[in-house]
């Protein structure tokens, strides 16, 4: 229902839209508050909705930010765990380093769960948001900074490498659009990104990550 509704309201006009847009929004809030399972369809049908309707409604969409923001934070900075049998559930990076191959060196390791697909549709959207409202996304600048840098490095997924990477340029708009602070605190801030990058494309071992880091 959720797919089916924002597909809808992505197809339609915006003067038939405009009309139902809040209703939607709340109802969509509704049901993103409500208790739902880990394993519950909805939460990764509403990640896409929400790009969808953001991408509707443009600056419109930023009003609704403050409820909206809170728990895709949260999926986008989720540690994603993995057990093996013995003993018990880790951090999915930890694991990875544990099970490595003899031979593979230093090459990463792409592992595919609910988690992380999930989590890298939380950064896509992230990324919308930061591209179609700017410095309406200021406020949570100090939440998105820390989660977007320290996944250039995610050993367990390149998608996640990639929509990191691609996020940070809109991201550093959004500070330098939002603030009127000196040229050296920008040249600051665009050093930690720069020297974020280049770490990461120190120890990529993707083509297509550090084409996307370039």
């Amino acid at each position: 229902m959720i797919e089916a509704i924002t597909l809808i309201c992505s197809a339609v006009s915006d003067e038939v839209f405009r009309p139902h847009a809040d209703k939607i929004v709340q109802a969509m809030i509704f049901i993103q508050k409500s208790k739902m399972d880990d394993n519950d369809p909805q939460r990764s049908y509403l990640l896409t909705a929400w790009q969808r309707i953001c991408l509707k409604m443009k600056g419109d969409f930023a009003p609704f930010l403050n409820e909206i923001m809170p728990p895709i934070l949260s999926t986008a900075s989720l540690k994603p765990t993995m057990g093996i049998e013995g003993t018990g559930a880790a951090e999915l990076t930890d694991v990875l380093n544990e099970i490595k191959p003899e031979g593979q060196g230093e090459k990463k390791t792409n592992v595919m769960t609910d988690e992380i697909d999930e989590k890298d549709t939380a950064i896509q959207m992230l990324i919308v948001f930061l591209e179609e409202l700017g410095t309406a996304c200021f406020p949570f600048f100090s939440q998105l900074a820390p989660i977007l840098l320290g996944l250039t490095q995610f050993s367990a997924s390149d998608n996640i490498r990639n929509s990191a990477a691609g996020a940070l340029p809109s991201l550093f708009k959004c500070w330098k659009d939002a603030q009127t602070q000196t040229y050296e605190a920008t040249q600051e801030m665009a050093r930690e990104f720069c020297n974020n990058v280049i770490d990461a494309m120190e120890s990529e071992t993707e083509t297509d990550c550090l084409i996307c880091q370039a």
